[in-house]
């Protein structure tokens, strides 16, 4: 674990919805020399006021940009090591179940923007040292949180509304099932 130390001058990008990818900070900490394998993360949300666990699989973390400031806190430990203990003013370690099933379905602005964040991974972002970094298509979508299967499912459906005339902004707010409904009604006229 590493001691309470603070690092500055890390540059990390802010990916759409104001969101920063625990994977950057991950790799900008290796950047910096720093041996982060078999390790978990935590980070200190303001909003929940406590630390947030990552789990053991940090690559679809994300980290909204409020809770990174003014600065971002992390807790790092070694992954078979118990969680480490909390002090009273933190709320418990909270951490996401494994391999959960989601059980509403996703917003039509909320699609848009994780097909967009995936398709713009794929298809090249700039680093924090200014290269460019292209990902495969099943990278760019742990990296986003989504299957890629159902990313692929969501780009067909969008594909399917702007064909149609679906109108996205009207309808940005509501679920995705407006959007299958619309095409599906179109299509069969």
């Amino acid at each position: 674990m590493l001691a309470n130390e603070l690092i500055r001058s890390v540059q990390l990008q802010v990916h759409s919805g104001n969101l920063i990818y625990l994977t950057d900070v991950i790799n900008a900490l290796k950047d910096l020399g720093y041996n982060l394998a078999n390790k978990v993360f935590s980070y200190y949300s303001a909003q929940s006021n406590g630390f947030m666990y990552s789990g053991k699989d940090s690559s679809s973390a994300t980290i909204p940009l409020n809770d990174a400031r003014p600065q971002l806190v992390l807790k790092i430990w070694n992954a078979g090591a118990q969680l480490p203990p909390e002090d009273t003013k933190e709320l418990p370690v909270q951490e996401k179940k494994p391999h959960s099933r989601r059980n509403k379905e996703r917003k039509i602005g909320e699609i848009i923007e994780k097909v967009n964040d995936w398709r713009t991974l794929y298809t090249g972002t700039v680093d924090a040292g200014g290269k460019s970094v292209k990902y495969s298509l099943d990278d760019a979508a742990k990296l986003v949180g989504i299957a890629k299967k159902t990313l692929d499912d969501y780009l067909l459906q969008l594909r399917a509304g702007k064909k149609y005339g679906f109108d996205f902004q009207k309808h940005k707010d509501e679920k995705v099932g407006t959007c299958l409904l619309y095409t599906s009604d179109a299509a069969d006229e």
